[in-house]
């Protein structure tokens, strides 16, 4: 994954986790504005509760002939004093006037008071709608009101109940929670985008490093291969030439010759066994074949080879088609051979500006076929002569081994391995390989 793209999934992150928790924010600020009006209700009704229950406490002392400026300074709800006659003791103790004015009576003494609640009912503007519902009857909530309260006062001659309505104020939110919140996801995004940048970058370092110890290793196994199949020929020679002049210094019977040629026959099989046993040391063992996904090899080894791309200013572009994604190898091996495919391309574009490699795929019956282009400079005559010789390089201090491991590689998977330049310019490596089914390479 390069920058760009672990960048532009970071802030999509970070966005997705700002939404969301935006949205909880929201919704919480809001629950806040119901709890507080709850809590005014209640306060509103104990108040309101409080004034009532003075007017039950204050109506059984009054005879009807107290001065009213007085009892208002001290019931400021009281308006009116007036006095009754014939009024019969189980008439109803309240009469409606208004919204919030009634008249209170006190049949026993025949006066009544008249009761206005109005300035402790207007202290609670933040209500949409508060009033007292005088007849005692418990409506039906309102069917416009998002918040609703109702509750009945206990008074037992005003069991009056208390309505309320309310409305969320959707836009009177405070904004710092918000960005206090971006801000804080931006941090944690960064943060864990930053440790897992670096773990994935010490993984490809890791892995790099032993892409290139494995490659080490397959190039040290081919030199040694050859060594040993070059030193067992003459081996072979000087044995044979040991051999018959044993034979004939055994017909002359010098015992001493003898002696000393069977020691240097006795050295020299030794020699073929200790060589014969390196090499088998350093050949690789049976590889089982099978599906690998092409695509994933592909970017995988991009991903290696980033620092090397960008610094070069190399642009990747592939090509697969729908079944030709897949194709019969070894996993490892095939990285590795597109590794020193791609790694050749970006060297040889070293000194342009800026370059591109392509990779495309297609299926012919069982067969895949991957080509690989670069915008280099492509192969000169001698090299595609020469790419697969061992220590031949078209590069000043190459060692001329990538190629011949590559080659080696792609036709123990049973595939197939051709260079040469396209005719708009620049290096085409073909390679074919079995499309499907498993095989074991031995």
């Amino acid at each position: 994954m390069n920058s760009k793209k672990f960048l532009q999934r970071g802030l999509l992150i970070w966005l997705m986790l700002c939404l969301l928790s935006s949205v909880l924010l929201y919704a919480e600020l809001i629950r806040r504005q119901f709890w507080e009006l709850d809590r005014e209700f209640a306060t509103a009704y104990t108040e309101i509760g409080a004034v009532l229950t003075q007017n039950e406490s204050v109506l059984p002392l009054l005879n009807g002939d107290e001065d009213l400026a007085a009892l208002g300074k001290k019931f400021p709800q009281i308006l009116g004093l007036q006095k009754t006659q014939g009024r019969a003791l189980d008439a109803a103790r309240v009469e409606p006037l208004s919204g919030t004015q009634y008249w209170l009576y006190n049949p026993w003494r025949q006066i009544r008071v008249l009761i206005d609640l109005a300035p402790v009912i207007n202290a609670w503007p933040r209500f949409t709608r508060i009033t007292l519902n005088l007849t005692g009857r418990l409506p039906s909530p309102s069917t416009d009101a998002f918040w609703h309260w109702q509750r009945q006062f206990p008074q037992h001659t005003q069991p009056f109940v208390l309505l309320a309505d309310a409305r969320p104020a959707w836009l009177n939110v405070t904004l710092l929670p918000f960005i206090l919140l971006f801000i804080g996801w931006a941090v944690v995004v960064a943060a864990g985008g930053l440790i897992l940048w670096q773990r994935k970058q010490r993984q490809n370092a890791d892995r790099r490093a032993w892409y290139y110890q494995h490659a080490r290793l397959n190039t040290l196994g081919e030199i040694t291969a050859g060594i040993v199949h070059e030193i067992n020929q003459p081996l072979t020679a000087v044995q044979t030439w040991i051999q018959g002049a044993q034979r004939q210094l055994d017909q002359d019977n010098p015992a001493a010759v003898s002696q000393a040629l069977g020691s240097a026959l006795v050295q020299t099989r030794r020699i073929g066994e200790l060589l014969t046993r390196f090499r088998e040391h350093v050949t690789q063992d049976a590889v089982t074949l099978g599906e690998v996904d092409l695509a994933e090899c592909w970017q995988h080894v991009g991903n290696l080879l980033e620092h090397e791309r960008t610094a070069r200013h190399i642009r990747l572009t592939h090509d697969f088609a729908a079944d030709a994604q897949t194709l019969c190898a070894d996993r490892l091996w095939l990285e590795q051979v597109l590794h020193n495919l791609l790694s050749n391309a970006i060297q040889a574009q070293q000194d342009r500006a800026a370059g591109w490699v392509h990779i495309r795929s297609h299926r012919e019956g069982e067969r895949v076929h991957v080509e690989i282009a670069d915008g280099g400079p492509g192969f000169t005559p001698e090299a595609l002569h020469n790419a697969f010789m061992p220590f031949y390089s078209g590069r000043e201090g190459g060692t001329g081994l990538g190629m011949t491991l590559t080659e080696s590689l792609v036709t123990r998977m049973n595939g197939t391995l051709a260079l040469d330049n396209a005719p708009e310019g620049g290096a085409r490596i073909r390679l074919q390989f079995a499309h499907h089914g498993s095989q074991v390479h031995g």
